[in-house]
């Protein structure tokens, strides 16, 4: 479980650090259009969801000496790496020419995001089948996620200013800042590649498979009818958007709408991650005890009642800043925690309506999701920037939708007894016997 934890260093903070600062960069730095912004990193993050989709499939179906999943992480070091750095670079260049280099750079960074992240996460589902122990299994890798996302989101605004005053162009200081998180992203990829050796499952083909865009297609189709998928898929979606629009407009609001420097700001930024190695540990324990399920539903939902409240009230201050930060990071720690373990359990739904493992295919239709979640939210936040929605974009959306999202959880099917009930059925039929699929109409 430690092993597989690290390289989620390559997942939250360079992630995070796209999502909050690239706008950003690209309005405050390379001089472009809220507008212009918004349409370069929705188109790169919607194509991240193309890339995704075909990574998933062939992991699927390939046949590698060293596994299904693993090589991928070797492969995404390079465009992961390089095109984080291009995105932060600030180029004496005009505005066609800008918008054409940072919409490659982003592009190259997404494509190794998604080399990375989708065979990684299927390989979650192989290490084990517990759960419960899934739910751990998230824990390990939530907690070097939270170390990555220090050094992506509490310490560039601070880390670019010193070296601003140190005499560095604020580009220049963007640049660098990328190139940190960047070889942390990668280290973390290569700890996991060593150290999983021999740990990923060990499939039986029981038919000769060629991977080809009919095949592709087929799969995804089976995926996206699955019961349980169109909950995850629905959440998933709602949920990004809620992600997107609290993170890349704290910034914004900070400053236009609280009149508060960067480095001040910095400070939530650092209270989010507080509350999030505090929150960890706790919902890692609760999942097991309770079912990870429900203790997703009530902080997702607590959250987005809170996001309310805030925009009703109003925050007038940093303390009503620090507040809502506090709440709105109960949900986000949790749902990146344990959405993924529950992502994993409809792998076994799909064996049993398929008769095969398809957890690559599961988790890239599962980012698509997020991908389309992203795209949608990325675009929309350059409009609510364009006017001067701050409030809107910071507590109004994220409140609302989830909100939305905690109500699909609870109603959710799959849990921890339907589960078992699942594992039961697939014995049986292994063993040659009819399976009891009582009570599973819900989830087959």
């Amino acid at each position: 479980m430690f092993s597989y934890g690290a390289a989620s260093m390559a997942d939250s903070g360079p992630y995070n650090f796209v999502i909050v600062f690239f706008i950003l960069f690209l309005t405050t730095v390379a001089g472009l259009s809220p507008e212009r912004a918004g349409t370069i990193s929705s188109i790169a993050v919607l194509l991240h969801g193309v890339f995704g989709a075909v990574i998933g499939y062939v992991s699927d179906n390939v046949r590698w000496k060293y596994g299904r999943r693993r090589p991928f992480l070797l492969a995404a070091m390079l465009p992961l790496g390089i095109g984080l750095v291009c995105m932060f670079m600030d180029l004496d260049l005009n505005t066609a020419q800008k918008t054409v280099f940072y919409l490659i750079a982003a592009l190259m960074f997404w494509l190794g995001f998604s080399m990375y992240y989708t065979p990684y996460t299927a390989l979650g589902a192989e290490i084990t089948g517990d759960y419960d122990e899934r739910g751990t299994l998230r824990t390990y890798a939530r907690i070097f996620a939270l170390a990555s996302n220090a050094l992506g989101v509490i310490f560039p605004l601070l880390i670019v200013g010193r070296l601003q005053q140190a005499g560095f162009a604020e580009g220049t200081g963007w640049t660098i800042m990328a190139a940190i998180l960047a070889a942390v992203a990668v280290c973390g990829l290569g700890i996991t590649w060593i150290t999983t050796r021999g740990h990923e499952k060990v499939v039986e083909f029981r038919q000769e498979v060629k991977a080809s865009l009919s095949g592709l297609l087929h799969d995804y189709l089976q995926v996206v009818k699955l019961k349980p998928f169109k909950y995850i898929a629905a959440i998933q979606v709602l949920f990004i958007i809620a992600n997107t629009f609290f993170n890349a407009s704290m910034v914004f609001f900070a400053r236009y709408e609280l009149g508060i420097a960067d480095d001040i700001t910095s400070v939530c930024f650092a209270i989010a991650m507080v509350t999030n190695f505090v929150v960890t540990p706790i919902a890692g324990v609760l999942s097991v005890r309770v079912d990870k399920k429900n203790v997703l539903a009530f902080a997702v939902l607590f959250s987005g009642c809170a996001g309310m409240l805030f925009f009703v009230v109003g925050i007038h201050s940093f303390a009503g800043l620090a507040a809502y930060v506090i709440l709105f990071n109960l949900a986000y720690s949790t749902f990146w925690q344990l959405c993924n373990a529950l992502v994993y359990d409809i792998s076994e739904v799909a064996e049993f309506k398929m008769d095969r493992r398809i957890e690559g295919c599961i988790t890239s239709v599962t980012c698509l999701s997020f991908t389309i979640g992203a795209s949608f939210a990325t675009q929309l936040l350059g409009w609510f920037l364009k006017f001067g929605w701050y409030k809107g974009a910071f507590l109004l959306l994220p409140g609302l939708v989830l909100i939305a999202s905690g109500v699909l959880l609870i109603i959710y099917p799959l849990n921890k007894r339907t589960f078992h009930r699942l594992e039961k059925a697939l014995a049986d039929r292994k063993a040659g016997e009819k399976p009891d699929i009582s009570g599973l109409g819900r989830i087959l």
